[in-house]
């Protein structure tokens, strides 16, 4: 299998074969429709940003949606015939296996870009997602499949997700502006914050070992490890709880099960059913939603994270690499194998570490109904 990446950018496709280190630059449109790709062969791979294959609506705001659904449906439809992959990268990664290639382009313009590296920024975006994905192949399985879908489909799909992280945005917004209700400058208190307040150390109980929740199968991590992820520690003589060290932290993994009015924060469902393609038996209804959900929409911990929102980035940005032994909060330019591979491994360390207080706080709050 040979991997191909591409890129489109004013009505042109830059094409990089990375069996052959051939970069095919400013090719027409209708070459990647018709897959009219020198050296492309049954069983080959193409991959390119998931922004460029989503289809141009008349008035639509995003200038990356390059072709209309007829273009998308031929370009589906040759790859069917031809027995080529078509794959697609988030878009929102690519700044990032620029990095990891040797590529600084953060603040440079396209001219600037090229004068210190020799190469354009499209020439290096696509060297750079072939070499992040052979560097990577679980990043490769795990891209998604190429499949034509209509924008309005789509947003209808998607709407529920949308809403989901707005009404989160909003919650979460409202509270950090204002301390998370640990603020003196601020009267602001809500059920998240007066929860933390009334049940930190019920909370500090159950993340440790001493209430025998942890059986031999789950105490991958002490309980102080836990407590310490939350920005929570007992005090060394033995005088209750220290002072909170993160609000952020709680408030955030704990507005992920509440709302600030105390209600469960609930989740709605597509029109369509993705699994299996009929009406979606639960479509107009909301419940509480399963650890898959949250993980991959409020937490925003997938591939394709898109808009993460809020409570992604408070994860993401700080409790994460808070956490995490992995020294930085981004990887370095040009990063060696070892320190990516420590850097993923350190990320998954902190993700189940996530997961594991995620069911702790479960049990608290949807089994047990503490409030």
């Amino acid at each position: 299998m040979t991997l191909f990446t591409c890129d489109v950018g004013q009505s042109t496709v830059h094409i990089y074969n990375s069996d052959e280190n051939i970069f095919y630059p400013k090719k027409p449109e209708v070459d990647l429709i018709n897959l009219n790709i020198e050296g492309l062969k049954k069983g080959d791979t193409i991959v390119i940003e998931d922004a460029h294959l989503r289809e141009r609506v008349e008035g639509g705001k995003s200038v990356a949606h390059a072709f209309g659904f007829n273009d998308l449906q031929k370009l589906y439809f040759n790859a069917e015939s031809m027995g080529v992959h078509v794959k697609l990268f988030s878009q929102k990664k690519t700044p990032i296996t620029r990095r990891l290639a040797g590529y600084d382009s953060k603040d440079k313009t396209n001219k600037e870009f090229k004068k210190e590296y020799g190469i354009s920024t499209d020439e290096a975006d696509v060297r750079s997602i072939a070499k992040f994905l052979k560097r990577d192949s679980e990043a490769l399985k795990r891209l998604k499949n190429f499949n034509p879908e209509r924008e309005k489909e789509y947003q209808e799909q998607k709407q529920h997700i949308f809403d989901y992280v707005s009404e989160t945005n909003l919650d979460i917004n409202t509270a950090r502006t204002q301390g998370y209700g640990f603020d003196p400058d601020y009267e602001y208190s809500d059920a998240i914050s007066e929860f933390i307040e009334n049940q930190k150390y019920e909370v500090c109980k159950r993340l440790t070992a001493n209430d025998g929740l942890f059986g031999s199968n789950d105490n991958e991590f002490t309980g102080e490890e836990l407590m310490s992820s939350l920005g929570l520690a007992y005090n060394k003589k033995g005088k209750g709880l220290n002072k909170i060290s993160s609000e952020s932290r709680l408030y955030t993994v704990i507005s992920s099960f509440l709302r600030p009015d105390g209600s469960l924060r609930e989740r709605g469902f597509p029109p369509i059913d993705d699994r299996t393609g009929q009406p979606h038996k639960y479509y107009g209804k909301k419940m509480f939603p399963n650890w898959r959900f949250i993980k991959a929409n409020y937490f925003a911990i997938k591939a394709f994270h898109e808009k993460g929102g809020v409570a992604a980035s408070n994860y993401k940005q700080h409790m994460r690499p808070g956490v995490s032994e992995f020294e930085g909060k981004t990887l370095p330019v040009n990063c060696s194998d070892e320190n990516y591979a420590y850097f993923k491994e350190q990320r998954r360390r902190v993700d189940r570490i996530l997961y594991t207080i995620w069911k702790i706080f479960r049990t608290m709050i949807v089994e047990d109904g503490l409030r």
